[in-house]
């Protein structure tokens, strides 16, 4: 079975975005008869991306702002972009260009069981943050970690707590793809990124390193 992009959130188009992703997509909408490109396309989105996307969807038979050239999880699913070398990429940092600033295992009063049990990434709100890994995502609130996703991959869950906004809250997700933004939901101080690492299913307490 072909293997296709996953659709990599609304967030993700946006001026200025530069990603393989962005050019196999217009290739395909070129392939479709879709392609309203002068040059290119990619790997920057253009407002030429969004008439080809436009043209796809009304292709679909979509209409009104169904048809406004933002790609949607439905007519991305249609489109059968390639997954492209993106897919592999090593990923850093969960929330690209911030180091960790709460380290995992920091003893203190502040934290239930005493010790602290991810790593905190403090960064202002809205600030993206990505899958460290390709895996399947699923979303929850609770009191302590707020907005929270969790991506499962290679037998472990990733948390991600404290969540403004989730671009993405289940499906299949890919590293490096954005999936939610950075915020201060539930029990936090000011807005940061907490990433936690537990066996797959594992429930609070179970926490190891997070490193991936």
């Amino acid at each position: 079975m072909p293997a296709y992009e996953p659709f990599p959130g609304a967030a993700f188009f946006r001026a200025g975005r530069r990603s393989p992703i962005i050019t196999a997509m217009g290739k395909r909408l070129v392939a479709e008869g879709c392609g309203k490109y002068r040059t290119g396309p990619g790997p920057e989105w253009t407002d030429a991306d969004r008439q080809s996307y436009a043209a796809w969807q009304r292709k679909l038979d979509l209409s009104a702002s169904d048809a406004d050239g933002m790609p949607g999880r439905q007519s991305w699913d249609r489109l059968h972009v390639p997954v492209t070398s993106a897919a592999t990429a090593h990923v850093s940092s969960p929330v690209p260009g911030h180091a960790v600033t709460t380290p995992y295992h920091k003893r203190g009063p502040h934290w239930s069981l005493g010790y602290h049990t991810g790593a905190d990434y403090a960064a202002p709100k809205g600030t993206p943050c990505v899958a460290v890994l390709s895996g399947s995502v699923r979303a929850g609130h609770d009191g302590s970690f707020g907005d929270y996703l969790v991506l499962r991959s290679g037998g472990f869950d990733y948390w991600y707590c404290h969540l403004s906004h989730r671009d993405v809250t289940s499906g299949s997700v890919r590293a490096g793809q954005q999936v939610a933004e950075v915020g201060s939901t539930g029990n936090a101080t000011g807005p940061h990124l907490h990433f936690e690492k537990r066996p797959a299913g594992g429930r609070f307490g179970s926490d190891v390193a997070p490193s991936w």
